[in-house]
């Protein structure tokens, strides 16, 4: 018991340090020391649910079939950490949450995309829009060959995953932003998430 006590002292100091240290930001991107034991006790408690349904409150979703994209932040990371930890039964220590909030200062989204050709996405890129105001990935990543879809072989009969990191120093963590995947050819997807009200 003193030592679990311990350990969710330690977790609350460090959380408190990093808090202080950072810039002041949105809610989602620097954490309390109670938002670090909210999103410990969100991963332990729901270890026994599927990826979707755990990542949901991160995940915008378009119609069936036509994609998905996930935002990583701290408080989402520390959460999927704490899951993992639990489902493998070993402690989640304060090592572990400092891995999960240090984000390289980047907003990192994880995107699922739908197409007909098994190398459809290598080309996609992506962008974000907020007012007027463009932001260029720093990272990217496409899936050269796509696995095929939960709806092979009709269509769309492959699904590809990209990862995309966006320096956050460009972005208004306060305001809304439109995640912009860009297929070749000019069509854009539109993925919309309310940064101010994301944890």
């Amino acid at each position: 018991m003193a030592r679990k006590l311990f350990l969710l002292t330690s977790l609350f100091s460090l959380a408190v340090c990093l808090f202080v240290s950072e810039p002041a930001q949105a809610v989602f991107y620097t954490l309390t020391a109670e938002q670090v034991q909210e999103a410990i006790e969100y991963g332990q408690k729901n270890r026994t649910l599927g990826m979707a349904a755990f990542s949901r409150p991160w995940i915008v979703s378009l119609t069936k079939g036509h994609g998905s994209a996930s935002l990583f932040t701290p408080y989402h990371n520390i959460a999927y950490k704490a899951r993992k930890a639990a489902i493998e039964r070993r402690e989640f220590s304060s090592q572990n949450v400092m891995d999960a909030l240090d984000i390289g200062g980047t907003l990192s989204f994880s995107v699922t995309v739908y197409g007909e050709e098994y190398d459809f996405a290598k080309r996609y890129t992506a962008k974000i829009y907020q007012k007027e105001e463009v932001v260029q990935p720093e990272f990217e990543f496409a899936q050269e060959i796509a696995d095929a879809s939960e709806y092979w072989p009709n269509e769309p009969s492959h699904t590809a995953r990209l990862v995309f990191k966006f320096p956050a120093k460009d972005i208004d963590l306060n305001t809304p932003i439109t995640l912009v995947i860009v297929i070749p050819g000019g069509e854009e997807i539109l993925f919309d998430f309310d940064l101010p009200k994301m944890k």
